[in-house]
């Protein structure tokens, strides 16, 4: 919005930073969820992931990640002062978190300290989640640890955010 003159087109309505925050987050977590979702029904279309069976805690999961996602995304969008920053800063980002998560590698293949690592990335508790849920077929119940920490992950990373917005608001 900044790069696109939107931002003071809208801060100068009654929107507040909050608002707008808060509109974003809810906007980005809905696409993930459904980006998501396309992907599992493909899963179950094509590899016979049984989806329905376990929809409620797909649904939890898909729900706190997308979140925890969106959440990060806002943080950095208001971190970095440009689309240049943005675009090196993420891929350094998530690369880095993807690797220690588990997305390229699994975890348990890694050694302790760097699974110890890995538990700092949101991506890391997902992929546990699922794990969970698809694999282990666990009962909801069991997923209480990665759903706390997801929610956290998402709600601290829109604090953030909305702390560092505050410059825009003195502008």
């Amino acid at each position: 919005e900044r790069e696109n003159q939107t931002l003071d087109r809208l801060l100068s309505t009654q929107m507040s930073m909050d608002q707008l925050l808060l509109g974003k987050w809810f906007y980005m977590s809905a696409v993930g969820v459904l980006q998501v979702g396309v992907m599992f029904l493909w899963a179950q279309l094509v590899f016979n992931v049984d989806l329905v069976g376990h929809l409620d805690g797909f649904l939890m999961m898909t729900v706190v990640t997308a979140l925890a996602a969106s959440g990060f995304g806002l943080f950095l969008a208001t971190l970095c002062k440009t689309r240049g920053q943005l675009n090196g800063l993420s891929v350094i980002l998530v690369l880095t978190m993807s690797a220690l998560g588990g997305s390229m590698v699994p975890r348990y293949l890694m050694s302790d300290q760097l699974q110890q690592y890995g538990l700092w990335t949101f991506n890391a508790w997902a992929l546990d989640g699922y794990t969970k849920v698809f694999w282990r077929e666990l009962p909801v119940e069991a997923l209480a640890p990665q759903l706390a920490v997801l929610l956290i992950s998402g709600v601290a990373f829109l604090l953030a955010a909305r702390a560092l917005a505050v410059r825009w608001e003195s502008d």
